[in-house]
Protein backbone atom coordinates (compact mmCIF):
# COMPACT_ATOMS: atom_id res chain seq x y z
CA UNK A 1 0.00 0.00 0.00
CA UNK A 2 0.96 3.02 -0.75
CA UNK A 3 1.49 6.36 1.96
CA UNK A 4 -1.21 8.78 1.69
CA UNK A 5 0.65 12.02 0.19
CA UNK A 6 1.45 14.41 1.99
CA UNK A 7 1.51 17.65 0.19
CA UNK A 8 -1.73 19.65 -0.69
CA UNK A 9 -3.73 18.16 -3.56
CA UNK A 10 -2.69 21.09 -6.16
CA UNK A 11 -3.85 19.98 -9.93
CA UNK A 12 -7.44 19.18 -11.51
CA UNK A 13 -7.84 16.27 -13.69
CA UNK A 14 -7.53 18.15 -16.94
CA UNK A 15 -3.76 19.92 -16.06
CA UNK A 16 -2.98 16.15 -14.57
CA UNK A 17 -3.85 14.66 -18.13
CA UNK A 18 -2.10 17.38 -19.72
CA UNK A 19 0.71 16.84 -17.66
CA UNK A 20 1.15 13.11 -17.67
CA UNK A 21 -0.21 12.96 -21.18
CA UNK A 22 -2.60 10.33 -20.02
CA UNK A 23 -6.37 11.07 -21.26
CA UNK A 24 -8.99 12.29 -18.90
CA UNK A 25 -11.42 8.84 -19.34
CA UNK A 26 -8.33 6.92 -18.77
CA UNK A 27 -7.02 8.55 -15.48
CA UNK A 28 -10.83 7.90 -14.33
CA UNK A 29 -10.92 4.09 -15.50
CA UNK A 30 -7.25 3.51 -13.79
CA UNK A 31 -8.51 5.40 -10.61
CA UNK A 32 -12.35 3.77 -10.73
CA UNK A 33 -11.29 0.03 -11.87
CA UNK A 34 -7.79 -0.11 -10.86
CA UNK A 35 -6.97 2.31 -7.63
CA UNK A 36 -3.94 3.52 -9.42
CA UNK A 37 -3.88 6.52 -7.39
CA UNK A 38 -6.62 8.10 -4.88
CA UNK A 39 -7.38 11.62 -5.86
CA UNK A 40 -9.08 13.85 -2.81
CA UNK A 41 -12.44 15.77 -3.74
CA UNK A 42 -13.16 19.05 -3.01
CA UNK A 43 -16.16 21.92 -4.59
CA UNK A 44 -13.32 22.15 -7.94
CA UNK A 45 -13.53 18.01 -8.31
CA UNK A 46 -11.03 15.06 -8.21
CA UNK A 47 -7.41 17.30 -7.16
CA UNK A 48 -4.20 15.39 -7.31
CA UNK A 49 -0.68 16.03 -5.75
CA UNK A 50 3.23 16.04 -7.28
CA UNK A 51 2.92 12.61 -5.73
CA UNK A 52 0.06 11.44 -7.86
CA UNK A 53 1.71 13.34 -11.30
CA UNK A 54 4.90 11.34 -10.44
CA UNK A 55 3.24 7.62 -9.77
CA UNK A 56 0.92 8.44 -13.17
CA UNK A 57 3.89 9.22 -15.21
CA UNK A 58 5.65 5.88 -13.73
CA UNK A 59 2.44 4.15 -14.83
CA UNK A 60 1.85 5.70 -18.13
CA UNK A 61 5.70 4.82 -19.06
CA UNK A 62 5.35 1.27 -17.55
CA UNK A 63 2.29 0.66 -20.09
CA UNK A 64 3.78 1.58 -23.22
CA UNK A 65 6.74 -0.82 -22.42
CA UNK A 66 4.11 -3.41 -22.50
CA UNK A 67 3.07 -3.98 -18.70
CA UNK A 68 -0.70 -4.13 -17.90
CA UNK A 69 -2.04 -1.39 -15.82
CA UNK A 70 -4.20 -4.32 -13.86
CA UNK A 71 -0.70 -5.44 -12.52
CA UNK A 72 1.11 -2.38 -12.21
CA UNK A 73 -1.81 -0.48 -9.97
CA UNK A 74 -0.57 -2.79 -7.27
CA UNK A 75 2.72 -1.66 -7.26
CA UNK A 76 4.47 0.57 -4.67
CA UNK A 77 6.60 3.80 -6.54
CA UNK A 78 9.70 2.08 -5.72
CA UNK A 79 8.68 -1.24 -7.91
CA UNK A 80 7.63 1.05 -10.72
CA UNK A 81 10.73 3.25 -10.73
CA UNK A 82 12.46 -0.48 -11.04
CA UNK A 83 10.52 -1.32 -13.90
CA UNK A 84 11.39 1.71 -15.48
CA UNK A 85 15.11 1.45 -15.03
CA UNK A 86 16.12 -1.95 -15.58
CA UNK A 87 19.49 -3.31 -14.14
CA UNK A 88 22.02 -2.74 -16.79
CA UNK A 89 20.57 0.36 -18.34
CA UNK A 90 22.57 2.67 -19.78
CA UNK A 91 21.68 6.41 -20.00
CA UNK A 92 21.20 7.90 -23.24
CA UNK A 93 23.74 9.81 -24.49
CA UNK A 94 22.72 14.03 -24.94
CA UNK A 95 25.02 14.61 -27.88
CA UNK A 96 22.35 14.70 -30.15
CA UNK A 97 18.45 15.28 -28.43
CA UNK A 98 15.60 15.46 -30.31
CA UNK A 99 13.89 19.27 -29.92
CA UNK A 100 11.01 20.63 -31.38
CA UNK A 101 11.00 21.81 -34.63
CA UNK A 102 9.14 24.92 -33.54
CA UNK A 103 7.32 25.81 -30.32
CA UNK A 104 3.91 27.76 -30.17
CA UNK A 105 4.48 30.12 -27.04
CA UNK A 106 1.67 32.53 -28.43
CA UNK A 107 -0.16 31.75 -25.36
CA UNK A 108 1.80 32.01 -23.19
CA UNK A 109 2.76 35.50 -24.13
CA UNK A 110 -0.72 36.40 -24.31
CA UNK A 111 -1.52 35.29 -20.75
CA UNK A 112 1.76 37.36 -19.51
CA UNK A 113 0.19 40.68 -21.50
CA UNK A 114 -3.32 40.12 -19.60
CA UNK A 115 -1.98 39.04 -16.24
CA UNK A 116 -4.22 36.02 -16.45
CA UNK A 117 -2.12 33.64 -13.58
CA UNK A 118 -4.43 30.54 -14.62
CA UNK A 119 -3.49 30.71 -18.13
CA UNK A 120 0.44 31.34 -17.59
CA UNK A 121 -0.12 27.93 -15.45
CA UNK A 122 -1.76 26.26 -18.00
CA UNK A 123 0.37 26.85 -20.67
CA UNK A 124 2.96 26.21 -18.89
CA UNK A 125 1.35 22.73 -17.96
CA UNK A 126 0.87 21.67 -21.72
CA UNK A 127 4.38 22.54 -22.48
CA UNK A 128 5.76 20.45 -20.04
CA UNK A 129 3.13 17.80 -20.96
CA UNK A 130 5.19 17.79 -24.54
CA UNK A 131 8.62 18.37 -23.77
CA UNK A 132 11.73 17.17 -22.11
CA UNK A 133 12.53 19.28 -18.95
CA UNK A 134 15.79 20.49 -20.26
CA UNK A 135 14.01 21.85 -22.98
CA UNK A 136 10.98 23.45 -21.29
CA UNK A 137 14.02 25.17 -18.80
CA UNK A 138 16.27 26.12 -22.12
CA UNK A 139 13.50 26.84 -25.12
CA UNK A 140 10.47 28.05 -23.16
CA UNK A 141 11.44 29.47 -19.08
CA UNK A 142 14.26 30.97 -19.11
CA UNK A 143 13.78 32.91 -23.05
CA UNK A 144 10.77 34.12 -21.34
CA UNK A 145 12.02 35.04 -18.07
CA UNK A 146 14.78 37.30 -20.33
CA UNK A 147 12.48 38.78 -23.00
CA UNK A 148 10.05 39.57 -20.37
CA UNK A 149 13.09 41.21 -18.73
CA UNK A 150 14.18 42.92 -21.57
CA UNK A 151 10.84 44.42 -22.44
CA UNK A 152 10.66 46.03 -18.99
CA UNK A 153 13.76 47.85 -18.90
CA UNK A 154 13.06 49.26 -23.14
CA UNK A 155 9.74 50.03 -21.58
CA UNK A 156 6.72 47.87 -23.46
CA UNK A 157 6.34 45.94 -20.54
CA UNK A 158 6.02 47.24 -16.49
CA UNK A 159 7.95 45.90 -13.16
CA UNK A 160 4.90 43.87 -12.48
CA UNK A 161 5.24 41.64 -15.41
CA UNK A 162 7.98 40.75 -14.92
CA UNK A 163 7.70 39.78 -10.79
CA UNK A 164 4.15 37.92 -12.52
CA UNK A 165 6.48 35.39 -14.69
CA UNK A 166 9.55 35.32 -12.25
CA UNK A 167 7.08 33.85 -9.66
CA UNK A 168 5.15 31.64 -11.79
CA UNK A 169 8.89 29.96 -13.00
CA UNK A 170 9.88 29.92 -9.50
CA UNK A 171 6.27 27.74 -8.85
CA UNK A 172 6.41 25.48 -11.57
CA UNK A 173 10.02 25.08 -11.45
CA UNK A 174 9.46 24.09 -7.27
CA UNK A 175 6.32 21.57 -8.35
CA UNK A 176 8.62 19.65 -10.54
CA UNK A 177 11.79 19.38 -8.03
CA UNK A 178 9.06 18.22 -5.42
CA UNK A 179 7.05 15.92 -8.90
CA UNK A 180 10.78 14.07 -9.27
CA UNK A 181 11.98 14.65 -6.06
CA UNK A 182 14.46 11.33 -5.09
CA UNK A 183 15.33 10.76 -1.69
CA UNK A 184 17.30 7.55 -1.25
CA UNK A 185 19.42 8.15 -4.66
CA UNK A 186 23.20 7.18 -4.37
CA UNK A 187 24.37 10.69 -6.04
CA UNK A 188 23.57 14.32 -4.17
CA UNK A 189 24.09 17.62 -5.17
CA UNK A 190 23.59 20.97 -3.34
CA UNK A 191 22.20 23.88 -4.61
CA UNK A 192 22.83 27.70 -3.99
CA UNK A 193 23.64 31.02 -4.67
CA UNK A 194 26.41 32.79 -2.44
CA UNK A 195 25.82 35.82 -0.55
CA UNK A 196 24.17 38.74 -2.62
CA UNK A 197 23.41 37.06 -5.66
CA UNK A 198 19.05 37.09 -5.09
CA UNK A 199 18.20 35.64 -8.55
CA UNK A 200 17.57 32.10 -7.74
CA UNK A 201 15.40 30.89 -10.91
CA UNK A 202 18.57 29.38 -12.99
CA UNK A 203 19.52 27.39 -10.05
CA UNK A 204 16.37 26.59 -9.36
CA UNK A 205 16.20 25.06 -12.96
CA UNK A 206 19.64 23.32 -12.56
CA UNK A 207 18.33 22.01 -9.28
CA UNK A 208 15.26 20.62 -10.94
CA UNK A 209 17.16 18.79 -13.88
CA UNK A 210 18.63 16.85 -11.51
CA UNK A 211 15.96 15.91 -9.73
CA UNK A 212 14.69 14.68 -13.15
CA UNK A 213 17.05 12.70 -14.16
CA UNK A 214 17.04 10.90 -11.06
CA UNK A 215 19.67 12.17 -8.87
CA UNK A 216 19.48 13.59 -5.20
CA UNK A 217 19.02 17.27 -4.40
CA UNK A 218 19.17 20.08 -1.88
CA UNK A 219 18.46 22.78 -3.39
CA UNK A 220 19.14 25.98 -0.23
CA UNK A 221 18.07 28.95 -2.44
CA UNK A 222 19.82 32.16 -2.74
CA UNK A 223 22.14 34.97 -0.91
CA UNK A 224 23.54 32.25 1.38
CA UNK A 225 26.70 32.90 3.32
CA UNK A 226 30.34 31.06 2.23
CA UNK A 227 30.14 29.02 5.66
CA UNK A 228 26.65 28.01 5.93
CA UNK A 229 26.75 26.61 1.85
CA UNK A 230 29.89 24.87 3.00
CA UNK A 231 28.62 23.49 6.37
CA UNK A 232 25.40 22.75 4.52
CA UNK A 233 27.10 20.22 2.06
CA UNK A 234 28.73 18.08 4.44
CA UNK A 235 25.12 17.68 6.59
CA UNK A 236 23.42 17.11 3.44
CA UNK A 237 26.17 14.53 2.23
CA UNK A 238 26.62 15.34 -1.04
CA UNK A 239 28.97 14.92 -3.77
CA UNK A 240 28.92 17.94 -5.69
CA UNK A 241 27.93 21.16 -4.78
CA UNK A 242 26.57 23.72 -7.78
CA UNK A 243 26.60 27.58 -7.73
CA UNK A 244 24.27 29.77 -9.21
CA UNK A 245 26.14 33.10 -10.00
CA UNK A 246 24.12 35.30 -11.69
CA UNK A 247 24.97 38.60 -11.13
CA UNK A 248 28.55 39.08 -13.63
CA UNK A 249 29.79 41.80 -11.01
CA UNK A 250 33.02 41.42 -9.42
CA UNK A 251 33.13 43.06 -6.44
CA UNK A 252 35.63 42.43 -3.53
CA UNK A 253 32.83 40.62 -1.01
CA UNK A 254 31.99 38.64 -3.88
CA UNK A 255 35.45 37.27 -4.84
CA UNK A 256 36.14 36.77 -1.06
CA UNK A 257 32.87 34.32 -0.64
CA UNK A 258 33.92 32.13 -3.50
CA UNK A 259 37.69 32.21 -2.28
CA UNK A 260 36.12 31.05 1.01
CA UNK A 261 34.36 28.45 -0.51
CA UNK A 262 36.54 26.61 -2.75
CA UNK A 263 39.30 26.76 0.59
CA UNK A 264 36.85 25.04 2.59
CA UNK A 265 35.11 22.57 0.45
CA UNK A 266 35.71 19.04 1.35
CA UNK A 267 38.37 17.81 -1.44
CA UNK A 268 36.14 14.77 -2.44
CA UNK A 269 33.19 17.45 -2.82
CA UNK A 270 32.63 18.57 -6.82
CA UNK A 271 32.15 21.94 -7.02
CA UNK A 272 30.62 23.33 -10.57
CA UNK A 273 29.61 26.47 -10.99
CA UNK A 274 26.84 28.34 -13.35
CA UNK A 275 25.17 31.35 -14.63
CA UNK A 276 26.53 34.74 -15.89
CA UNK A 277 28.91 35.43 -13.91
CA UNK A 278 30.31 31.96 -13.42
CA UNK A 279 32.97 32.64 -16.51
CA UNK A 280 33.76 36.09 -14.60
CA UNK A 281 34.91 34.33 -11.64
CA UNK A 282 36.38 31.48 -13.77
CA UNK A 283 39.90 32.18 -12.44
CA UNK A 284 38.81 31.58 -8.87
CA UNK A 285 36.72 28.45 -9.36
CA UNK A 286 38.79 26.98 -12.48
CA UNK A 287 41.14 25.22 -10.42
CA UNK A 288 39.24 23.92 -7.99
CA UNK A 289 35.80 22.97 -10.43
CA UNK A 290 34.28 23.29 -13.28
CA UNK A 291 32.67 26.14 -14.85
CA UNK A 292 30.19 25.14 -16.98
CA UNK A 293 28.82 27.22 -20.00
CA UNK A 294 24.76 26.39 -20.31
CA UNK A 295 22.46 23.75 -19.24
CA UNK A 296 23.29 21.41 -22.12
CA UNK A 297 27.17 21.30 -20.94
CA UNK A 298 25.12 20.72 -17.04
CA UNK A 299 23.14 17.87 -18.43
CA UNK A 300 26.13 16.35 -19.53
CA UNK A 301 28.03 16.35 -16.03
CA UNK A 302 24.60 14.74 -14.56
CA UNK A 303 25.10 11.59 -17.02
CA UNK A 304 28.80 11.15 -16.19
CA UNK A 305 27.04 10.89 -12.22
CA UNK A 306 25.02 8.23 -13.47
CA UNK A 307 22.05 10.84 -14.48
CA UNK A 308 19.35 9.72 -16.60
CA UNK A 309 17.88 11.45 -19.90
CA UNK A 310 14.46 12.19 -19.83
Amino acid sequence: MRKPPQAPASYPIRAVSRMTGIGIDTLRAWERRHGAVTPVRDERGRMYTDADVARLRLLRHAVEQGHSIGRLAGLTDTDLHRLAEPAGTIAAPVTDPVRPASLDTGALSAALDTYDTAGLDQEIARLAAVLRPLDLLRDVLMPALVQVGDDWRRGPAGIAQEHLMSSTVRHILGSFLRLYAQPDARVRLLFATPSGDRHEIGTLGAAMLAASSGLGVAYLGPDLPAREIVESVQLAGAQVLVLGLTTASAGKARERELRAIVRDLPRDVELWAGGRGAERHAGIIGPRGLVLPGYDAYQQELVRLGGRVR
